[in-house]
């Protein structure tokens, strides 16, 4: 097993868009495929990562989970609500949450240097520092 690099940190905010599909979704899913996926191929440079969601060992999809980079929680807003699968009511509940890349094959390694670098944050604290600080 190796140990992950050090990467340097992801400076545009990210934000985690978990959706959560209403009942009856199967055929708003079909119908707004293409739009969905043009949606998301124009815009791929903006998402970590994406794709739907499934209850473990289940075939059904209920949900999408989505990784967008944006420089506000309006910014990402206005990037999911231009996909045909937010704004044709397919999802029941959509959920922002920030988010910090961290660790993971996807950006490469790891962002911190050791577990004190980063105990403030895990304390509850601020994800950035001030330079007094």
């Amino acid at each position: 097993m190796t140990r992950p690099n050090t990467v340097p940190r992801v400076d545009q905010p990210c934000f985690l868009v978990i959706c959560r599909d209403g009942p009856n979704s199967a055929a708003p899913r079909r119908d707004h495929l293409k739009g969905h996926l043009d949606h998301v191929e124009k815009h791929w440079e903006r998402y970590i990562t994406a794709g739907p969601i499934r209850e473990p060992g289940k075939e059904e999809l209920v949900g999408s989970v989505f990784l967008v980079l944006a420089e506000s929680l309006e910014d990402a807003q206005a990037l999911m609500n231009g996909d045909p699968y937010l704004t044709c009511g397919m999802y029941e509940s959509i959920e922002y949450k920030e988010f910090t890349n961290a660790i993971g094959r996807f950006i490469g390694g790891k962002t911190w240097e050791s577990a004190e670098a980063v105990a403030h944050v895990a304390a509850g604290g601020p994800t950035k520092l001030s330079s007094g600080s």
